[in-house]
């Protein structure tokens, strides 16, 4: 689903711009059709009283991705203290570290968010939902003729625009084999329907709704996740002299055709 569209700045390189633009346009096609995964272009996000705009937001059953596709472009370097330059015309020009910035807009989101659980997350049995677990991402999109240098880079989270919609997609099938296996007791955070999308509406700025979210699916609610041990099966008959009565194994005969078996079994023998 995709709750904003992309928008063209026309401040930004036009490098920048073609770069953001395939990257929208790559996890339009991806998930335009999807329940379980928003899509939010152009994000606006407060951090330390400044407007930061994260150019792309990928909001799934099971957490966040924030995306960066306007920075990496030209030919950029990072030295041993981490500082960011890009070269223009020979000159090298101070770059802001796209990572420190998206580490502290993922804090401003969360804290955001904490602060209004009780506005965005819905109450399970009495008891209050909280975002304790709730995994953040950050992706950078490199453009295709890009170059980076320096040791002070973590490629980890760094790749190409046609590489997105795969690796938010396993991402995602990651999160959901490890809330079914359970192993070790690992809590994995996980939206119900009503909550993911009033999520992305408080994360925009509007009005939160839920008369027009979709309800929650049989396997969203926590008691489907606990698999229930399978319950004896007793099977009843009537006694001869009435009432229930109990067919124990001793007194179930075998068919005609299991007596053939068993008869030819005994003359070979």
């Amino acid at each position: 689903m995709i709750l904003s569209e992309y928008k063209f700045r026309p401040e930004s390189d036009s490098r920048a711009e073609e770069n953001c633009a395939d990257a929208a346009s790559r996890l339009r096609k991806a998930f335009e059709d999807s329940g379980d995964i928003i899509i939010i272009n152009n994000l606006q996000v407060e951090v330390y009283d400044r407007q930061i705009t994260v150019d792309h937001a990928v909001l799934h059953t099971y957490g966040l991705t924030l995306i960066n596709s306007r920075t990496l472009y030209g030919k950029i370097e990072v030295n041993y203290r981490g500082e960011w330059s890009r070269s223009v015309k020979g000159r090298d020009i101070p770059l802001e570290n796209p990572t420190e910035l998206y580490k502290h807009i993922s804090k401003a989101i969360r804290d955001n968010l904490v602060k209004n659980t009780e506005t965005v997350l819905s109450k399970h049995n009495g008891a209050q939902k909280t975002f304790d677990g709730f995994p953040i991402e950050l992706m950078f999109i490199q453009a295709p003729k890009c170059g980076l240098q320096g040791n002070g880079i973590n490629s980890s989270n760094i790749l190409f625009a046609e590489q997105l919609p795969n690796t938010i997609a396993k991402h995602y099938s990651s999160y959901k084999k490890r809330l079914y296996q359970q192993f070790g007791g690992m809590d994995v955070f996980r939206f119900i329907s009503s909550d993911l999308y009033a999520c992305a509406d408080f994360l925009v700025g509007n009005e939160i709704d839920r008369t027009k979210y979709p309800e929650a699916q049989p396997d969203q609610s926590e008691e489907a996740q606990i698999k229930k041990p399978a319950r004896r099966v007793i099977v009843r008959t009537k006694r001869a002299g009435g009432g229930p009565g109990v067919i124990k194994a001793r007194d179930i005969k075998p068919g005609k055709k299991k007596l053939v078996a068993l008869a030819e079994q005994a003359d070979n023998e």
